[in-house]
């Protein structure tokens, strides 16, 4: 730190987790906090990442692992233009490691609204669909929260007046770019699940039609033979009623009457 020449306070600010995105700067320096999110587990915590970039010095300051940053090794590895980097280049090329893990993060949600699609359709597991729903709209609600904040840190990068010592280089502008992208795969996101939602309420839907269609067939079906009952049980002294052959035949109606109304139905395509 003292090879930085930070105040004081500066360096308090480095050990102590800010909880939120911000940019410092100063005439010979540039301190630029992200948050990283992690899989801890089966859960996604935040954790602060405290990058101060200065002449040809660029130092990390963290509160825990953090994939970006013990991956970024194995990333420039074998790049032989890294020792011709600025600071703040090179300090650029860390946060975008962070906002890459923010895409993966983002396409496991994807992936896991694409399973949940699924359970929708099946429309027999409403109780995990609706668990799932609330744990996944909790997850892109915790992520984004986590990423908004960066628009205010990473907005001075794309201004013109943002004016630093030359020797620290200009911080790679296009991180603004990548992270309107991640917000827009965020929102992206939560039309998904809203989307899923909606194939859910549609099943249901189709489901009861499927089960009213039904019942107002057999209804229909079960009418005429009720019909028919009834007024076979009419107390009238009629020669008809005398004879027993003819329970057959009202037996032979009734058939008669559901097959018709069966093949009505089917003609119209309502079964």
């Amino acid at each position: 730190m003292a090879a930085l020449e930070l105040p004081p306070g500066s360096r308090a600010a480095l050990l102590e987790p800010y909880g939120k995105a911000r940019l410092t700067r100063h005439r010979t320096w540039v301190h630029l906090a992200v948050e990283a999110i992690e899989e801890d587990d089966e859960r996604l915590v935040r954790r602060e990442l405290d990058l101060v970039a200065g002449d040809n010095v660029v130092v990390s300051v963290r509160d825990g692992p953090i994939e970006a940053v013990d991956r970024f090794p194995d990333e420039v590895r074998g790049n032989t233009s890294l020792g011709k980097l600025d600071a703040g280049t090179f300090l650029a090329a860390l946060v975008d490691t962070v906002v890459a893990t923010w895409f993966a993060r983002i396409d496991e949600v994807e992936r896991e609204i694409d399973r949940l699609d699924e359970i929708a359709l099946r429309g027999r597991d409403s109780e995990v669909f609706l668990v799932e729903v609330l744990r996944l709209r909790r997850r892109i609600a915790f992520v984004r929260r986590a990423i908004a904040p960066h628009r205010e840190a990473f907005a001075p990068l794309a201004r013109l007046d943002f004016d630093i010592d030359e020797r620290l280089g200009k911080p790679w502008p296009g991180l603004v770019d990548r992270l309107e992208r991640v917000i827009d795969a965020i929102e992206n996101a939560r039309e998904l699940l809203v989307g899923s939602v909606d194939i859910y309420l549609g099943s249901a839907a189709q489901r009861s039609n499927d089960v009213m269609k039904a019942l107002t067939v057999l209804s229909a079906i079960l009418l005429p033979g009720v019909v028919l009952a009834g007024i076979m049980g009419m107390n009238f002294k009629l020669p008809f009623f005398d004879e027993p052959n003819n329970f057959f035949i009202v037996l032979g109606g009734m058939g008669v009457f559901a097959i018709g109304l069966l093949v009505f139905a089917r003609s119209r395509r309502w079964i």
